[in-house]
Parts: structure tokens; sequence; C-alpha cells
């Protein structure tokens, strides 16, 4: 449609302009030398290209306009979901917080240790850890090692595979049974 109009104006721009030149032509007393009739063609015709270089700009604009609108829309739309789910889940995401607290007491993990467990199930790196922090990435990785030797885990994988495992769990038993969050002790 936008295509359409645009092809439009372009035609109507050069209608208008060869018309006035031909206008301009038959108002003469005698017909200028060919020479001239080139130029004044010529001149006209990249008239006509500016304009149409103008018009195709103004109109690649208004798309890219209309285009980041729809962007911006669904963005909102997604982070206005997200809000709305998270509002929807509280209760439920409380109760899972509370559920991987209570699972770093049962390790009898420091507050520290805790503290980068949480962020290591977060999935952020040890050295933005060691960052956010203010400590070493050397210290970082000694209270990861801890904290898997505490929970009897081999790795960050399976640190965050034993909290979901859990999730999925919940999820499927709260299909039948309705939501129940439980801290499952691994045996160490």
């Amino acid at each position: 449609m936008a295509n359409r109009r645009l092809k439009l104006l372009i035609g109507i721009i050069a209608f208008v302009m060869l018309g006035l030149m031909a206008l301009d032509l038959a108002r003469e007393p005698e017909f200028p030398p060919w020479q001239e009739v080139a130029i004044d063609l010529t001149e006209k015709l990249m008239l006509l290209a500016a304009m149409v270089a103008v018009a195709w700009t103004v109109h690649g604009v208004i798309d890219l306009r209309a285009e980041q609108e729809a962007i911006t829309n669904n963005i909102i739309r997604s982070v206005a979901q997200g809000d709305a789910w998270r509002a929807q889940q509280h209760r439920e995401i409380e109760a899972l917080s509370m559920a991987i607290d209570t699972q770093f007491q049962v390790w009898r993990l420091t507050a520290a240790e805790a503290d980068i467990a949480g962020l290591m199930l977060k999935g952020v790196s040890q050295k933005e850890i060691s960052i956010a922090r203010d400590t070493s990435e050397a210290t970082i990785r000694q209270q990861a090692q801890s904290i898997y030797r505490k929970s009897g885990l081999s790795g960050r994988a399976e640190l965050s595979a034993y909290f979901l495992e859990s999730l999925f769990e919940t999820v499927e038993s709260s299909a039948r049974d309705g939501p129940n969050l439980t801290v499952i002790q691994k045996a160490t």
C-alpha cells in the first residue's frame, strides 16, 4: 500500500515537471536549440531524481518508525507478561527460594557460601561473583569447591540440576496434588 502511494507520488511529480517543461517550451516565441532543451531536461530529471531520493528516504524512515514501535510494543507486552507471571507465581517462587535456602542450611553452607551458591544458580560466572563480592577469583573457586564438597555434588551443572530436578518433580506433583515444594536431602 505504501509503495503504491510512493510510486503514485513519483509519477505525479514527474508528470507535473514534464508538463511544466512542455508549457515553458510552448510559451517560447521560437523553439530553442536542442542543446538547451537537453540541458533543461537533464536539470529537471536531476531534480526529479533528488525528489524521488528524498521521498524514498522519508518512506524508509516511516517504515523504521513503524517497525520500532512494533518492537517497543512487543517488549512492553513481554515485560508485562513476565511481571504478570511472577505476580501469579509469587507464592511458588517464594516457596522455592525458601526451599533452596533450607537446603543450603541442611548442607551447612556458610552465609558467604550460600550467597555464592545462589549466584551460581542464577548463572553468574565466578569472575562476576568475585567482582560483586570484591574478592579474588581464587577465593570464589575455593568457596565453590567447599559448596560442592558439603553438598556432595560434583560441580555447577550438578548444583543447578539438583534444584531443577526438584522443581520439575514439584511441577509434576502439583499437576496431580496441588503446589508442594519440598527440600530433597542428598545422602552424603
